[in-house]
């Protein structure tokens, strides 16, 4: 990811901790004083995810290609933590481990004084303790033999091999693996299997198990039309969830192979809005859900993202002001006949997968069910919509196939369920979407989104012209 230039008086040394070209050679230098013995030379450095609170903190995620001294491969992943003039360091490093499961030689925590940073070893997060367990062959060995039915196998199985791939890491929020096994049984018979691991920083992992459970028992999951990987086991105390694998690309990779410009031509439009329709009338008794994100609750979101945008944009201020009182009087209430249905939670392009077959056809899967809810369906809509649409800011892509693609989603989605699709609701949400969309893009300091915020505000106006 290229990052956007950016500028916080309370954190002096931010500009050079979002330069990997600059951090490279900090790096060997850092290592060369806390890990003398291992020669360790930097090739490259690439950053991941930015969270960056302006005014407050920023935590950056590093990838780190090494060789040590005997000129093997060594790639650290390493989380840095910086707070605003340096404050609440000394307080997170008094109680923090010399060691930890899984961080080889790397210290878990240390402290770089040049750059006042934290920097915390994977897999040591101190939100996701059981990181170091899950990459350790032996514990997964265990617990694969103790979850077979999950995997479609009788008792007697043995796993033999495990390989365990990181896919995704969020620091103090997040982790998914991929894992690749080798089961034998008595006779011999061989069985390898991939499934894939994701870690939560709360037991609420346990119920995204248990709703997934039902949605994937669910006649419409056995159609073709709605694809979800199954859930294959859920290890309490690590607030993990195991899950078969459905290998594919991501949609948008896919798409960007064959040009944004032949999305509303392309069939895959069509199967998205039947995919999410499918899935709004699966029928999960309302109290095993949870419920959907209220408008008061999207409101309080909408006003603190304004404030922290104001913190990178003060020239916004009367637009976000316009923005917040536009949904301020809007905001869907109670006298609405508003439909209750089952809900993804966080339906979006990413969330998309795409398996290419054969003669031009293609399946797509639905993944990350992290905030599957019970709620109004436009929440989805709008969702989708927004995450499509802001592709003008964050990739440049033109209006036109976008804004057709939005208009057949819609129309497809239509004919298939029992409710109207109340375009001024339904633009309520998109607008606060997009506003979320526009701060991430700032907070992530993502290079493409600052430049074109312009792009960005035009959309937010857009939609907000719908609301009137």
């Amino acid at each position: 990811m290229t990052q956007a230039t950016i500028d916080d008086k309370n954190l002096p040394h931010l500009q050079q901790a979002l330069d990997p070209a600059a951090m490279a050679p900090a790096f060997e230098d850092f290592f060369r004083r806390e890990y003398p013995e291992r020669g360790l030379k930097v090739e490259a450095c690439r950053i991941g995810r930015v969270y960056h609170k302006p005014g407050k903190n920023c935590g950056i995620l590093y990838h780190l290609r090494c060789r040590d001294r005997d000129h093997r491969l060594v790639a650290p992943v390493l989380h840095g933590k910086m707070f605003a003039n340096g404050e609440g360091h000394e307080k997170i490093r008094k109680a923090q481990p010399e060691s930890w499961p899984g961080c080889g030689f790397w210290k878990p925590i240390r402290f770089w004084p040049e750059l006042e940073m934290l920097l915390y070893a994977f897999p040591y997060d101190p939100r996701l303790s059981y990181l170091g367990q899950l990459l350790k062959t032996d514990f997964v060995k265990q617990q694969v033999e103790a979850n077979l039915p999950g995997f479609g196998l009788a008792a007697g199985w043995k796993c033999e091999e495990v390989v365990p791939n990181v896919v995704k890491y969020m620091p103090m929020k997040r982790c998914i693996l991929r894992y690749e096994i080798v089961l034998t049984d008595a006779a011999k018979n061989r069985r390898q299997i991939a499934f894939y691991s994701k870690t939560y920083d709360s037991p609420k992992s346990r119920y995204v198990y248990e709703a997934l459970q039902k949605i994937c028992a669910s006649p419409a999951c056995h159609t073709g039309v709605l694809n979800i990987p199954n859930p294959i086991a859920h290890l309490d105390g690590a607030n993990t969830i195991w899950q078969q694998a459905w290998e594919g690309k991501g949609f948008s990779e896919v798409v960007e192979k064959s040009g944004w410009a032949n999305l509303p031509g392309s069939g895959y439009v069509p199967k998205i809005a039947a995919m999410l329709a499918a899935l709004h009338q699966i029928a999960v008794p309302n109290s095993q859900l949870q419920r959907g994100v209220a408008p008061a609750t999207i409101l309080g979101h909408v006003e603190e993202e304004a404030a922290d945008i104001l913190r990178f944009l003060p020239e916004r201020r009367e637009t976000l002001q316009r923005v917040t009182n536009a949904l301020t009087t809007f905001a869907p209430g109670p006298e609405q006949q508003i439909p209750h249905a089952t809900l993804h939670g966080a339906f979006k392009l990413a969330q998309i997968l795409c398996r290419e077959k054969s003669g031009g056809q293609s399946e797509l899967a639905l993944v990350d069910f992290d905030a599957i809810a019970c709620g109004d369906p436009l929440y989805d809509l709008a969702e989708f919509i927004a995450s499509l649409v802001f592709l003008r800011a964050s990739n440049g892509i033109p209006a036109a196939p976008l804004r057709e693609s939005v208009e057949l989603f819609l129309a497809e989605y239509q004919k298939l369920v029992p409710w109207s699709c109340d375009r001024r609701r339904l633009a309520w949400y998109v607008v606060a979407f997009l506003l979320g969309k526009l701060h991430s893009s700032l907070k992530r300091g993502e290079a493409v989104g600052v430049a074109n915020m312009a792009t960005a505000f035009d959309l937010v106006q857009e939609w907000l012209d719908l609301l009137a």
